[in-house]
Order: C-alpha cells, then sequence, then structure tokens
C-alpha cells in the first residue's frame, strides 16, 4: 500500500513539474522600444486614450493600477518652460512660466491613491485647488505648483501654516515626470525612478493602446529621463504584438507570405535575443535601423500580421542558442561573412551565393563624388585633411567586399576597415570600386596620379567593373569613365592622358576609343561602382521574396541564408 501511495505522488509530482514546465513556455515576453518617431519634443509628449487612461506601476514585476486620468494628457520632464510650454535651457530662464520648484506638505505619507486624493480634496475645500499626488515608487506625497523660484512659493506656505499643515519647497528639476490634462492642470507627479506606465484598454481590439504625439501603440507607455536632459518614450508591448509593427516596415505587406514569414523569424529572434533587463536607460531596442524599424499599430497589415500570428514562437537557434539573426535589403549577388564587416566570426553567418536578391532595383548603383565631397566626409571624422592624393582600396573579401581602403592626404595615410569605410563614404555597401583621379587597385592596366603614386585599375572595376560579365559591357564601362588626368605606361615612355588624347580599348571583337575626359571635367571626379544594400551579412530580404516566390518555404529560406541553423 505504502509503495502504491509513493508511486501516486511520484506521478502527481511529475505531473505538476510537467505542467509548470509547459506554463513557463507560454509565458508572454514583452520588449521595450525606444519611441523616436514620431516624437516631436525632446521633453514633452502629448498622450491619448481610447477611455480613460490608466497608470500603472510595473516594479514588482506585474502592471499594477495606480490610478486614472482623462484621455487627454501632456507628459513633461520636470523643468522650466514657457507659457506655450517651450522648453527653456537654465540660461534662458527669464521668460520661464513653469518650473520644477514645488511646494511639499511635510509629515503625509500615503500607501494608495485613494487616501491621498481623499486628503487634496480636504485641503482644497479650505484653501483652494491646485495640490496634485506625487509618487516615489512606494509612496505618495502631496505637491502644489511648479514655480520657477522659491519666492513664488512662500504664498502657498503661508496658506498651509494656517490650516495647520507645515510646507517646504523641493527643487526637482530634470528629476521628475510632470503629467497635465486637457486644462492644463497639474494631475500627477512621479519620481523618474518610479517604474510607471499608461495605457488604456481599446475595446475594439481588446487589448491595451495608446498614442502619443498622436501615433497610436499596442501596450503601455513609459517616460523615463536619460543624461538629465532629455525625456525618452518606451513602449513596452508583448513580443507579437511588436512583430505587427516590425515586419511591415522591414518587408512590405505585399510580398509572398513565406518571405514575411521569414522576415517575422529574423525580427522576433533578433528581438528576443537583445533583451536588456538591466538597462539604464530602461529599453530593449529603438524603433530605427539601429535596430529594428516599428512603426506601431498604424504600420500594421492583415498580411504581415497573418505571417506573425502562423508563426507565433518561432525563433532561429544555432547550437541550441538563438542567432545574432541580422539581415539587409540586398546582397549584391552574395552574402558576406560576418568577421568581414564586424570583429565576430559567427558560424551560422557565412557567405553564401545569393542569385535570387539580384531581382532588387538597388543590386547595382553608381555615386560620384567630387574630391571636395570626399574630404568633407574625412573630416566628419575628424581628420582635418585639406588636400585628398588618392585613394587605394588595398584589400577585397572572398565575396567581394572591401577590407580596407587608404587615403592618401596631406595628414598622410588615413586607412578605414571593413564596415567603417561604408559608413565613411556613405555608401549602401562595402561591395564598391572607384574610378576616377588618383584611384589605386590591382590589375593589368597601370597607371600613375599627378605626384606619381601608382594606380592599377582593380580587376573588381575601378575602370573595368568585373561584375559585367560581357565582354562587350566591360568595354562600355572602360569608354564612359573618365581617364583625364592620369598617366599611361608603356614600353617607351609614361604620357600624361589629356582630354585630347585618343586612347584605345582592344578586345577581341573590335578596337574602340576610349574616353578621356571632356572640355568641363578637371579629372577630380570618383566614380564608386557597387552593388547590394546595407551591410551583407545574414538574409537578404529581396532574396527572401525572391525564393519565396520561387516556391521555397520559409524555413529553406533561413537555412538558405543561416548555416547550419534551426527552427522551433
Amino acid at each position: 500500500m505504502k509503495k502504491i501511495i509513493k508511486i501516486i505522488l511520484f506521478s502527481m509530482l511529475i505531473t505538476i513539474l510537467s505542467i509548470n514546465v509547459s506554463f513557463g513556455e507560454d509565458v508572454e515576453e514583452f520588449v521595450r522600444v525606444r519611441i523616436r518617431t514620431p516624437r516631436r519634443f525632446n521633453e514633452q509628449a502629448e498622450l491619448n486614450g481610447y477611455g480613460l487612461i490608466t497608470v500603472y506601476d510595473l516594479s514588482s514585476g506585474k502592471l499594477v493600477e495606480l490610478l486614472q486620468l482623462d484621455n487627454e494628457l501632456s507628459v513633461l520632464m520636470d523643468s522650466y518652460f514657457d507659457k506655450t510650454y517651450n522648453y527653456l535651457e537654465n540660461n534662458n530662464l527669464n521668460n520661464a512660466l513653469i518650473g520644477p520648484i514645488h511646494v511639499r506638505i511635510k509629515d503625509n505619507k500615503f500607501s494608495t491613491y485613494d487616501e491621498v486624493k481623499s486628503k487634496i480634496n480636504n485641503i482644497e475645500q479650505k484653501i483652494g485647488s491646485g495640490f496634485y499626488p506625487y509618487y516615489n515608487g512606494s509612496n505618495y506625497h502631496i505637491y502644489y505648483g511648479a514655480f520657477t523660484n522659491e519666492t513664488s512659493a512662500n504664498n502657498i506656505l503661508n496658506k498651509l501654516n494656517e490650516i495647520g499643515l507645515t510646507g517646504e519647497i523641493v527643487n526637482s528639476n530634470r528629476k521628475n515626470v510632470v503629467v497635465y490634462n486637457g486644462n492644463n492642470e497639474i494631475v500627477f507627479l512621479y519620481s523618474n525612478n518610479s517604474n510607471i506606465y499608461f495605457s488604456s484598454k481599446n475595446s475594439k481590439l481588446l487589448c491595451n493602446m495608446i498614442k502619443i504625439d498622436g501615433k497610436a501603440y499596442r501596450g503601455d507607455m513609459s517616460f523615463n529621463i536619460i543624461n538629465d536632459s532629455t525625456l525618452i518614450s518606451i513602449n513596452r508591448v508583448d513580443i507579437e504584438s511588436y512583430l505587427y509593427g516590425v515586419v511591415p516596415s522591414e518587408s512590405p505587406a505585399s510580398w509572398p507570405i513565406d518571405a514575411l514569414k521569414a522576415q517575422t523569424l529574423t525580427a522576433r529572434t533578433y528581438a528576443i535575443k537583445n533583451l536588456k533587463p538591466f538597462s539604464n536607460y530602461g529599453y530593449d531596442l529603438q524603433d530605427n535601423t539601429y535596430d529594428q524599424v516599428y512603426g506601431g499599430y498604424d504600420s500594421e497589415y492583415e498580411s504581415t500580421n497573418r505571417a506573425v500570428d502562423e508563426t507565433k514562437g518561432e525563433k532561429i537557434y544555432y547550437d541550441g542558442k538563438l542567432i545574432d539573426a541580422v539581415f539587409h535589403s540586398t546582397s549584391g549577388g552574395s552574402t558576406e561573412d560576418s568577421e568581414n564587416v564586424w570583429a565576430n566570426a559567427l558560424p551560422y553567418l557565412r557567405g553564401v551565393i545569393d542569385e535570387y536578391s539580384n531581382i532588387s532595383p538597388v543590386t547595382q548603383w553608381k555615386e560620384t563624388y567630387t574630391k571636395e565631397d570626399i574630404i568633407k566626409r574625412l573630416n566628419l571624422y575628424d581628420n582635418d585633411v585639406r588636400e585628398l592624393y588618392s585613394i587605394e582600396i588595398t584589400r577585397f573579401s572572398e565575396n567581394n567586399r572591401v577590407q580596407e581602403c587608404i587615403f592618401h592626404t596631406d595628414k598622410g595615410k588615413i586607412t578605414y576597415t571593413k564596415d567603417t569605410v561604408r559608413s565613411v563614404l556613405g555608401l549602401r555597401s562595402l561591395w564598391f570600386t572607384i574610378a576616377g583621379s588618383g584611384t589605386n587597385g590591382n590589375n593589368g592596366f597601370y597607371f600613375i596620379d599627378s605626384i606619381g603614386n601608382g594606380i592599377d585599375v582593380p580587376s573588381r572595376g575601378s575602370i573595368i567593373d568585373s561584375i559585367l560579365d560581357d565582354e562587350s559591357q566591360k568595354e562600355e564601362e572602360l569608354k564612359s569613365n573618365n581617364l583625364n588626368g592620369l598617366y599611361v605606361i608603356s614600353d617607351s615612355k609614361t604620357s600624361k592622358i589629356t582630354t585630347t588624347d585618343n586612347l584605345y580599348f582592344i578586345s577581341s571583337s573590335e578596337t574602340s576609343k576610349v574616353k578621356t575626359g571632356s572640355e568641363n571635367s578637371d579629372g577630380s571626379n570618383y566614380v564608386i561602382q557597387g552593388r547590394g544594400w546595407g551591410h551583407g551579412v545574414g538574409m537578404s530580404q529581396y532574396g527572401a521574396k525572391q525564393m519565396a516566390t520561387e516556391g521555397f518555404t520559409y524555413d529553406e529560406i533561413i537555412k538558405h541564408y543561416y548555416t547550419g541553423v534551426n527552427i522551433k
């Protein structure tokens, strides 16, 4: 009998444990997104609800309702503003009408909003309105006013004394968040250290939603003062609702469903892997290309919501761990190894041949810079350059992307590597070559610039673009480039090429004259030709679109672009 009881108890224990595990897997995950758009000001924001706006405290890890306010609120950093609520810096306070100086009633502390509100009503019946609750994260206090100086606060101190209460002056400049109603009355003040969220119930969608500066978001909105100067807004939203706003912002909703599902998996994996529970600023991700573009509820489409719903919870793993699911617009013909763009070599971020990506309108591109343009770009990176003599691309990856670029200047050699090159030159991708006055590389054609530096025209296309497989196309490309100001070396002499010279390209089919310059060209332009858009690592979005069009499923797309991964 005892054995039977032990077996039953053991079976019950196993059942309970299995239930707990299944619950754990179904726990809703949330992401906190810093909302930069459509924010119009760094110090204030407008909130609108779908009914009363509820104020929550998330300190315990769950939303606990504190109070309810009107459906139209203004949220400001507690600081100095003029009469039209324009923020004033500390050196321009003469026009301040609103300030961060308050009167706090001493020896009054309340544990609930109902208690503090009842006390406020009692005080206002005696000496007039203007009092409001202040919340420090655990208790409420009673505050009054938004003064610009302490002298202005003396009047209310005297009134408090007349009814037997003692007040004290508090200056909380840029330490609190202040909330106004539609009548420009302060209705709530709370410490920046509090974990306060605002939301309202959308009865149509049966979820919490809030509008900030006119744009709707699912979930809740919080505010945090960072760098002692900026009031940021943070949307806390469950991961699936977050994806509703990400997928159509990253891939057109008209694309094939499996392309949208592939995008969903990359976005979900990226978001979960980048959760930062101990972030000093209180958010995990931003709503722009620094992380993933997130447009909130206003950007949602039926097709992209379907892609999210039909892949709910699915993420991408390598060796049992979430991957860094990076993606880009257009590979240009092959993706890239992670270490050739950034620092770390990740086994699942290997370059692959990607002919599917070539449907993109930015598979090939061209930019023309003057010498002055490049000097300006170099100086944005604190180089203090006045003269640019030549540009030398010294290394390419096996997947055709620039690994090192040297700028020869009056300040000496300035070298940039990997993705920094793309940033310095402001280019769409690292898959590029440069043609023009003062370009260096490797090829059988050998030129030198006006100060005698050797210039090898690289096989990837300083003059001849190796992307063009057809010989006649290469010839046309050569004809279109400007060789004016360079020197050609023959077996008898070194000669400078001018606009009056006749230079010929000899191919298997014919001999053709090459353009050496024009009357309007000084030979100082740099023609940069490239392929693709983005860093080139991971999934190509246009490639995913074409693969889906050709009948590949979303899991096949994922496994093409991420080496050795699985989905679960």
